[in-house]
Order: structure tokens, then C-alpha cells, then sequence
């Protein structure tokens, strides 16, 4: 009211009381305009999985033997997606699950394709009907009755930061659209995105002698996704496929573990699986020796042991050294915080955070049931700690540092990140643009202030 604008505050505690030592306006921010509403009858609620509008016809898939009732521009309503969905995901306008959270599998493939989403409405698939007319406002999280016009977001290109933007790619076939937000690079590829749109599971092909087929399969998806990229770093991590996900893809384990979340997957199971993990670093070997730059990462770490292991079989194939190749591994699990410092001595050139994991780690709450999305924040202390404490290790050890989990996209933990110091930033390619502005306009505040002073 005084200043009339947004103030930069900073202030001093001494004795018990508080301090202003000075103050300036904030001339950065612009006028960001409501999330728009749609009027209708609200039939569904659930949580804002993946932004945008999109109408039409519910299918409603019960069993994996109803996928071929999606046509193009169908509603796709299922108690939760899973990666076999993905080719028929694509044909949908719009996507609803009872289950899940906005970090589930639904949620992170419908963002990447631009499909609005609506996750863990609970009833979904009891209150509608097969061939009833909806439209879906995933910015809001609400389904109604009827058809509106449909409204995908953008991708818009990023402004210039000194913290690099990058955006995460897991389908090739989206490498375009999200090349469009002119990011640094591609923070994350899930190469799982690959393997299952090719409905195979990495163990068909090691018990049918065919990783070379494997390997083919891994080069082609990665090279679609680099030719969007020219020039600039695509970090892959190599497999990470639960027992939960992925067990109707052909040939997998017949086995699902009773908590897949903790199981056998990850960097432990390509430790076990050795020429699976190989046959996934050749195809990234191969399109590196064409001049793409990669970076490697280990998801699931717990012990430097683990690195090592990796390192020696890297070293087998010839990729210790490769100039267009860096070494990192994800930050997911409380026990990789808290050797990090040994993680950084072993030597490496970046870490990535995985902070869809750490958080369910660190606060043990199940970041796929929906039941328990009211307590899990990825902004609670507890993980907001273990996230400074690394980066702080990382600079002094002159590793870089990165987030690419869904936090990424969050406003608040963005001006967290920037304020320690991190060196990029991975989002989803439609909040590529916005991101981009919150970053610079706190750069440029950061800026004012050591002028001032």
C-alpha cells in the first residue's frame, strides 16, 4: 500500500527483534492473468495433473483388452495409466484416472504430450458412462458435462537465464514440441518411455539373445530425440523399470514385489543385469561418437560402491573420457545425501535431483496413492535441507548441479533453487517459458541487491 509495488525486503534478527534494513521495489513481475473457468456442471473433481481443456467421448478403460476402444479425440478414463497405455494415451483429447498423484505415471506422460489431465478423482470410472460427452479442465482439476472447445497449452521459447532451463523429453515423438521452448537441453529422458512404446521388457531380450535388438531399439528413440537437440546436452538416465509398471510388457518378470517402490530396479538391477546395462550405454556411445552430447546418469543410488561399479563398466566400454559424455547420478534416496561428499570424491560431473523420490523417501508417503497427496510436499523441510546440503558439497567439489523431477515446474521451490545456487533447472516443456521468467526476474532482483550494497 505504501510503496505500491511488490517490495525486496531484507531484513536482520538481533535480540528478538526484527530489523528493515532495506527495501526496493520488485519492477519484474508482471500481471499473471487467473486460470480460467469453465461454466457447466462440474461432474468430477480430482487433482490438476496436466494443464490445458479437452472434450469428447469417455472410453473407459477397465483392462488392458479395452485400449482398442480409444480413437483419436476420445476421453480416456482408467483407474490408473500405466506405461503399456502410452500409444493409446496419445489418441486421447483428454485423460482422467481415479487414482494417482500429480507425480503418478498419468500425470507425468499427459504433461509431456500436452493432453490435459485430471488424476485421482477416486469415482471417475463409476460415475461416468462409456460414450458420455465431457470436457476435461486439467488446469483446475474439474470434468464436466458436455463439450467445450478444446485448449492445449503452448510451448513457448524460454528468455535468456544465467541458470540454465532445460526441459524433460521421454517420448521421442514429443522431441519437437518440446524443442520449441528453445531450452539449453534435455535434463531428464526416461528411457523407459522408449522401451515401452515397444512393448518389451528389457528381460525379453537378454533371454532371447537379442540385445542387440535391445540396443538398436534404445539408439533409434535417443537419435530422434538428439536431432531436436543439436548441439546441446541430453542427459539420460539408464533404466529404472518397478515390477508395478511395467509387467505387461512382454517377456517381463512374472513376479510383482509387494512394495515395487523399494524393490529390485534402478542402478541395482542393471548392476545385476550387466549386459542389459551395457547394451543401454552402447546405443549412447554409439550416437556420442556421431558428435551428440550426452550425460549419463545412475537413478537409484545409495553407495558409492554402486558408482564405482557403474564407473568400471563404463571404463570396459570406452566411455571413461569421452568428451561428449559426463557422468552424474540422481538424487533420490536419503542415503545418496548423505554421501554425497563421498559420491563427489569418487568423482563424477553432475548430480540430477530426483525429487518425485526423494520426497516420498524422506517423508514416507507413497507418491502414487492419492490418499496420502495431502501430506506429501516436496517443499518440507525435511527435503528442502537435504537438497541445499548437496548442492553446498557440489560447489565445493565443482560438480554441477540439477533438479528434474516435477518440483521442478513449482514456483516456490524454483526461487528456492536459485537462491542456493543451482546450476539448471529441468521442466516441463509448456512451464519452459514461465519458468524461465521467474528465474531471470529473480536473478535480476539478486542483481540489484549487490549493486546496492
Amino acid at each position: 500500500e505504501h510503496y505500491k509495488h511488490p517490495q525486496d525486503i531484507e531484513f536482520a534478527i538481533e535480540n528478538g527483534e526484527i530489523f528493515i534494513v532495506q527495501t526496493r521495489a520488485i519492477t519484474t513481475l508482471k500481471e499473471k492473468p487467473g486460470k480460467d473457468e469453465i461454466d457447466g456442471k462440474i461432474i468430477v473433481r480430482g487433482l490438476a495433473a496436466s494443464p490445458g481443456i479437452g472434450s469428447g467421448p469417455v472410453r473407459i478403460i477397465r483392462s488392458m483388452d479395452d485400449l482398442d476402444k480409444i480413437k483419436q479425440g476420445d476421453v480416456m478414463v482408467t483407474q490408473m495409466t500405466n506405461p503399456d497405455m502410452v500409444v493409446a494415451m496419445q489418441k486421447a483429447s483428454a485423460i482422467i484416472t481415479d487414482e494417482g498423484g500429480i507425480t503418478a505415471h498419468a500425470a507425468i506422460v499427459s504433461r509431456e504430450m500436452g493432453i490435459p489431465a485430471v488424476v485421482g478423482t477416486e469415482t471417475a470410472t463409476s460415475l461416468l458412462e462409456d460414450g458420455q460427452e465431457v470436457t476435461v479442465d486439467g488446469t483446475n482439476g474439474k470434468v464436466y458435462m458436455g463439450l467445450a472447445q478444446s485448449k492445449k497449452v503452448e510451448v513457448l521459447p524460454i528468455v535468456e537465464t544465467k541458470i540454465k532451463i532445460k526441459v524433460l523429453v521421454d517420448l521421442p515423438e514429443f522431441a519437437e514440441r518440446a524443442a520449441k521452448s528453445n531450452a539449453f537441453g534435455v535434463g531428464l529422458v526416461r528411457i523407459e518411455g522408449i522401451i515401452a512404446s515397444n512393448g518389451k521388457h528389457p528381460v525379453y531380450y537378454k533371454n532371447n539373445n537379442k540385445l542387440d535388438e535391445y540396443q538398436s531399439m534404445l539408439k533409434k528413440g535417443l537419435e530422434k530425440i538428439a536431432q531436436n537437440f543439436i548441439g546441446k546436452e541430453i542427459w539420460v538416465r539408464t533404466s529404472d523399470i518397478r515390477s508395478d509398471e511395467y509387467s505387461n510388457l512382454e517377456g517381463a518378470p512374472k513376479e510383482i514385489e509387494r512394495n515395487p517402490m523399494l524393490g529390485f530396479h534402478g542402478i541395482r538391477f542393471s548392476l545385476k543385469n550387466p549386459e542389459i546395462f551395457k547394451a543401454e550405454l552402447r546405443a549412447i556411445k554409439e550416437l556420442a561418437e556421431k558428435n551428440h552430447k550426452f550425460g549419463i546418469m545412475f537413478p537409484q543410488i545409495i553407495s558409492v560402491e554402486e558408482l564405482k561399479q557403474a564407473k568400471v563398466i563404463l571404463q570396459e566400454l570406452g566411455m571413461i573420457g569421452n568428451k561428449n559424455i559426463k557422468i552424474g547420478v540422481m538424487i533420490e534416496t536419503p542415503a545418496a545425501v548423505v554421501i554425497i561428499k563421498e559420491l563427489c570424491e569418487e568423482g563424477m560431473d553432475f548430480i540430477s535431483f530426483g525429487t518425485n523420490d526423494l520426497t516420498q523417501y524422506t517423508l514416507a508417503i507413497d507418491r502414487g496413492n492419492d490418499a496420502v497427496q495431502y501430506i506429501y510436499n516436496e517443499l518440507d523441510r525435511a527435503v528442502t535441507k537435504q537438497i541445499a546440503r548437496v548442492i553446498r558439497e557440489c560447489k565445493a567439489h565443482k560438480i554441477e548441479t540439477s533438479i528434474c523431477g516435477q518440483a521442478g515446474s513449482n514456483k516456490e521451490m524454483v526461487t528456492f533453487l536459485v537462491k542456493q545456487g543451482i546450476d539448471s533447472i529441468s521442466v516441463n516443456a509448456d512451464a519452459a517459458k514461465e519458468i524461465s521468467e521467474l528465474v531471470k526476474s529473480i536473478e535480476e532482483s539478486r542483481q540489484e541487491a549487490i549493486k546496492a550494497d
